[in-house]
């Protein structure tokens, strides 16, 4: 890793392009974790701060373990058929199923490396003036990267058609003259992920669109999944590598004070 003073119109995302970073978050998160903690920072900068940041052989490391985390949670996302069926099969029906699902070459998709949505997340309509946030009245049953302490990581279904907050939910309608919105679902969300799916309803994904009566197209905004640094990441993180980007930080001990505090939580 090495030093760099900002220069003047630079900010975390134009840094972090010139240098091979994916974004602005990989940068900040680098510098608050390797720099000295008086010199953390935020979402901005300023001309003439030292930033702490990764060498060329540093960035393409993080680059491959980042998509190949990337890759992995695509696959559980998206290779998982959920079921909130909870019945014994026989050996039978067991057999039967092994048998329907011998490999085969799968199809391309055009749900493809989207991401399903959440509760949290945000629609737009292209006749509307607000982003309101889903609302899952389906079910209380999945939750994507959550426990299931909070109802914002629900996933979407194709019968999720409500908004918060459920009056105009989209703000002024431009087909009625700027009047605010009334909105009417013309059905179900189209364009949904049928290989998962949630007491019988497919998830929706990035690409999903929902018709109103009155004309308007709704379409997702924002997914609403974020990458966040939780105890479980250091818990699993590679402590060789760990120790090679971050030689002052004993991970085993870090993790150790962190079981201790959360024994003593209790």
């Amino acid at each position: 890793m090495k030093e760099y003073k900002v220069k003047k119109g630079e900010t975390l995302s134009s840094i972090a392009r010139d240098i091979g970073l994916p974004d602005a978050y990989t940068l900040k998160t680098f510098h608050n974790f390797n720099g000295s903690i008086e010199k953390g920072i935020g979402n901005d900068i300023r001309e003439g701060m030292i930033l702490t940041i990764p060498d060329a052989h540093e960035v393409e490391k993080i680059n491959g373990e980042m998509e190949s985390k990337r890759a992995k949670n695509a696959d559980k996302l998206n290779a998982k058929e959920i079921s909130g069926n909870n019945k014994k099969e026989s050996n039978e029906d067991q057999h039967e199923r092994e048998n329907k699902n011998e490999p085969k070459e799968k199809a391309a998709s055009e749900h493809d490396g989207k991401l399903f949505v959440i509760q949290k997340g945000k629609a737009i309509c292209d006749k509307g003036a607000k982003f309101p946030q889903f609302k899952v009245t389906s079910h209380k049953k999945h939750y994507i990267n959550d426990d299931g302490s909070s109802d914002n990581y629900l996933a979407v279904t194709q019968n999720d058609v409500q908004f918060n907050p459920p009056a105009a939910p989209f703000g002024n309608c431009s087909l009625q003259n700027g009047q605010s919105c009334t909105f009417s679902p013309a059905g179900k969300w189209q364009k949904v992920y049928q290989n998962v799916k949630v007491m019988d309803n497919a998830l929706i994904t990035e690409i999903s669109e929902l018709q109103c009566t009155i004309g308007g197209k709704i379409k997702v905004m924002d997914h609403g999944q974020r990458e966040e640094l939780t105890k479980q990441n250091f818990r699993n993180a590679d402590r060789n590598f760990h120790s090679y980007i971050n030689p002052l930080v004993d991970l085993r001990s870090f993790v150790d004070e962190m079981d201790e505090e959360e024994l003593d939580a209790y």
